[in-house]
């Protein structure tokens, strides 16, 4: 697996933050709703970062949940823009980079994951994400969005165990084991599924890009493994209780239904 799917830490947009936007200043949010394609891939990810923080610095679930809603209720304005024929750059449109999409998983939020997955590409876009990293993506959204199409789902997988040279990765056994609703196979993968990220956590550690907030966040709470638990539990499967870097504390929390504009208030 490359880049996203198994990603070490989701990176930091080279671009403002939400809390040192000027857009923030700004009480009616307005100009945060025209904020163009670029702050609006920076915001969800914004969120996220707000969200791992309450939830470990605080113990704070309610607001760790609620930040990961914005992050994906953000993330669904850009697509809507997207459907009313607003032209985006391909590396924002890209499933595998949408840090959205995974928040409103995360959270529990099926509403509007589902209505993401709609307005999302349905395939790969060349030059902006690897063909497996898109899969992955792909993949949860067509659960979501087609649960009953067996034949489409496990079409994803072979097209992806292709891609990967026939090679069975942890991240294709968990989704196949998400497709076949086998509980047993789901905790075995999920174990195999941390295992292979803590080890790209320690081998992101001695890179020189390494960023220490990044890691003192995105690299305590892994929101790719919560999203697939979530994923799980919304099949009815039975989970792991406390999987490392996945605190209970996270895939317990909940939140009251936000309105779509909840983003445009940090």
């Amino acid at each position: 697996m490359s880049h996203s799917a198994a990603t070490t830490v989701e990176r930091r947009p080279a671009r403002r933050s939400l809390a040192s936007s000027p857009c923030k200043q700004t009480p009616t949010g307005e100009r945060l709703r025209d904020a163009n394609a670029e702050d609006l891939l920076t915001i969800p990810f914004s969120y996220r970062i707000l969200g791992i923080c309450a939830l470990l610095r605080d113990l704070d679930g309610e607001s760790f949940t609620q930040s990961l809603r914005k992050s994906s209720l953000a993330r669904m304005h850009l697509m809507q823009q997207r459907s009313a024929q607003a032209p985006l750059p391909h590396h924002v449109l890209a499933i595998s980079k949408d840090t959205g999409f995974i928040a409103a998983l995360a959270a529990g939020d099926i509403d509007t994951e589902t209505r993401i997955a709609e307005h999302s590409p349905r395939a790969v876009i060349d030059g902006a994400e690897y063909e497996e990293d898109f899969l992955f993506y792909h993949f949860q959204q067509r659960m979501l969005s087609t649960p009953t199409n067996q034949a489409e789902l496990q079409g994803i997988i072979d097209r992806w165990t292709r891609v990967e040279e026939g090679e069975a990765t942890a991240y294709i056994t968990i989704c196949q084991a998400l497709l076949e609703q086998n509980a047993a196979s789901f905790c075995s993968a999920l174990d195999a599924v941390l295992e292979m990220h803590k080890e790209q956590l320690r081998r992101y550690g001695k890179q020189a890009d390494f960023d220490r907030e990044l890691a003192a966040t995105e690299g305590k709470v892994y929101l790719n493994g919560l999203a697939l638990v979530r994923l799980a539990q919304s099949l009815k499967l039975a989970v792991p209780e406390r999987p490392e870097l996945i605190p209970r504390r996270a895939h317990e929390a909940s939140c009251p239904p936000l309105p779509e504009d909840a983003w445009l208030r940090p």
